[in-house]
C-alpha cells in the first residue's frame, strides 16, 4: 500500500491533491472500472436475445467517457508544459518573465531564420490564460501543450524536505523572485 493510501496520512482536504496525484488513485479507478465492466458484460452475454442491452451499454460507456473528460477538464489538476516557438524579434520570453511566468529560453534556427524556443511549466488551470497572453504578444507563435508528471525539484515523497534555499536557487534559475511560505 502506498503511503498516501494509509489512513494516518489523511489530515484535511489539502491532502486530497496528493492522493489524486499519487499512484493509488488510478489503481482504485481501474479496479472499479474493470469490476463494473465484467458485471455489465456478463449481463449482456447472458441476455443475448435482448440486443438493446448491448446498445444501452455502449451508450452508457460513451456518456461516461464524455462526462469523465468534462469533469477532468473542470478539475484541471496537475501541470502542463507549454513549448513555444517564436520569432526572435518578438522577445516573447522577456515579456512572459515580466508577467511572472517561469520561462526557460533556448535559441533555435529554422529555414525562416532565428527563433526562440520557450519552455513554460504552468498549472493546468492557468494554461488557457497563458496561451491567450502568448497570442496577444505574438499571434504567429507556434506552441504545443503536454501533460507533465512532476514539475521542479519537489518530490512526491513526504519525507523529502526542501526549504527556502532550494526555492531561492530555483527562482534564480528561472528569473523569478522566491515565493515566501505563509502559514495558514
Amino acid at each position: 500500500m502506498c503511503a498516501y493510501c494509509r489512513p494516518e496520512f489523511w489530515h484535511d482536504a489539502h491532502d486530497f491533491r496528493f492522493f489524486a496525484a499519487s499512484k493509488c488513485w488510478p489503481r482504485f479507478s481501474d479496479f472499479s472500472e474493470v469490476l463494473i465492466w465484467i458485471n455489465v458484460a456478463a449481463q449482456v452475454i447472458r441476455n443475448l436475445d435482448q440486443w438493446y442491452l448491448a446498445v444501452v451499454y455502449a451508450a452508457g460507456f460513451a456518456a461516461g467517457s464524455f462526462v469523465g473528460m468534462w469533469i477532468e477538464s473542470r478539475l484541471a489538476m496537475g501541470h502542463q508544459m507549454v513549448r513555444v516557438i517564436s520569432k526572435r524579434e518578438t522577445n516573447l520570453a522577456n515579456k512572459l518573465w515580466e508577467l511572472n511566468y517561469a520561462v526557460v529560453e533556448m535559441e533555435g534556427k529554422t529555414k525562416a531564420g532565428e527563433v526562440d524556443i520557450l519552455f513554460v511549466a504552468e498549472k493546468r488551470r492557468n494554461v488557457p490564460k497563458l496561451l491567450r497572453k502568448i497570442y496577444e504578444i505574438d499571434n504567429e507563435a507556434f506552441f504545443t501543450v503536454e501533460d507533465v508528471k512532476q514539475v521542479g525539484l519537489k518530490s512526491r515523497d513526504p519525507s523529502v524536505v526542501w526549504g527556502e534555499r532550494v526555492l531561492s536557487d530555483v527562482a534564480d534559475w528561472v528569473h523569478l523572485p522566491a515565493r515566501s511560505k505563509t502559514k495558514k
